[in-house]
């Protein structure tokens, strides 16, 4: 019983507890710390520009239209190069004159997007290893048709080397 009653004594109770109370402070700061991170990190993606997000947006277009078009019967390996008539437009909630916005957690203010529209597209070219069929290139020019809604003349298939 006397280990017990000496390591039990007022000044080790003090000391154990002012260690711990040291330990707490020393652990909250990492804490923060890893918080501040995340939020900027979060911060850069936000103030990243709409036009970014059309760029992949158009990139991934040409991407899955190449890989499409190969996989048609007789069109082979190709490129596919996409214009644009724009590059998008965001329409933003009004009320009368005034724009609406909202506000995150942290108080930001951003507008309220109605609709965002994606850039028309103008003119396709493909180069395809099969461009050297009438019959392929009709299919090519036919899909590209239905796909994109353009006339026939806006799309100019071509022979591989």
């Amino acid at each position: 019983m006397k280990r017990w009653s000496e390591v039990l004594k007022k000044e080790n109770l003090v000391i154990l507890l002012l260690a711990g109370i040291l330990l707490l402070i020393i652990a909250m700061p990492v804490k923060e710390k890893e918080g501040e991170e995340t939020e900027t990190q979060n911060e850069k993606k936000e103030s990243v520009p709409v036009e970014s997000d059309v760029l992949v947006w158009q990139e991934q277009l040409q991407v899955q239209l190449q890989n499409l078009l190969m996989e048609a019967e007789g069109v082979g390996k190709t490129h596919v190069f996409i214009t644009f008539e724009n590059s998008g437009e965001i329409l933003v909630e009004k009320d009368g004159e005034e724009t609406i916005f909202e506000k995150d957690a942290k108080g930001n203010q951003t507008p309220w997007i109605a609709q965002e529209k994606y850039p028309k597209v103008s003119g396709v070219l493909v180069i395809a290893q099969g461009g050297d069929s009438p019959v392929v290139v009709q299919n090519i020019q036919e899909a590209v048709q239905a796909l994109f809604q353009l006339e026939a003349h806006k799309i100019k298939v071509m022979k591989m080397k």
